[in-house]
């Protein structure tokens, strides 16, 4: 599920600061939210995929279409186009997934309160959220 929140001009987020009350590009602590982090663990992880396994369905020349894995990013960016670059820290958590060991750079954006509430018992692919903060309205 792709999901694209607009939002009145009023509440859309502002700073960089907003961004990350909003959007999570890390790994939750599993011992603090278990629930969260096994829903992570399972549903918000791209890939594997790159030179290691070039013939997965997101691969266009030897690319990962996507464009991961993500490159750590120490804050939140907001571009000009209004899609943010979000903060992906290098925190040196990994996990074992399927076999591959996942860092920050794998992780798909995520609103922990929409997971929870949306994917908690249906994870069958990923829940990817976007955010911009600068749509035009439309008449």
């Amino acid at each position: 599920m792709h999901l694209l929140l607009s939002l009145y001009s009023h509440n859309r987020p502002q700073t960089p600061a907003d961004v990350d009350c909003i959007i999570h590009v890390s790994w939750p602590d599993p011992n603090q939210k278990p629930l969260l982090f096994d829903i992570v663990k399972w549903c918000m992880v791209h890939g594997p995929c790159g030179t290691v396994f070039p013939h997965t369905p997101c691969m266009r020349e030897g690319k990962c279409s996507k464009g991961f894995p993500k490159p750590f990013q120490l804050v939140t960016l907001i571009t000009t186009e209004g899609y943010p670059t979000y903060t992906r820290p290098a925190d040196g958590h990994t996990f074992d997934v399927g076999g591959f060991v996942v860092d920050n750079w794998w992780i798909v954006p995520y609103n922990p309160y929409l997971l929870m509430r949306f994917v908690f018992s249906n994870c069958k692919s990923h829940f990817y959220l976007t955010i911009s903060t600068q749509l035009q309205h439309t008449h």
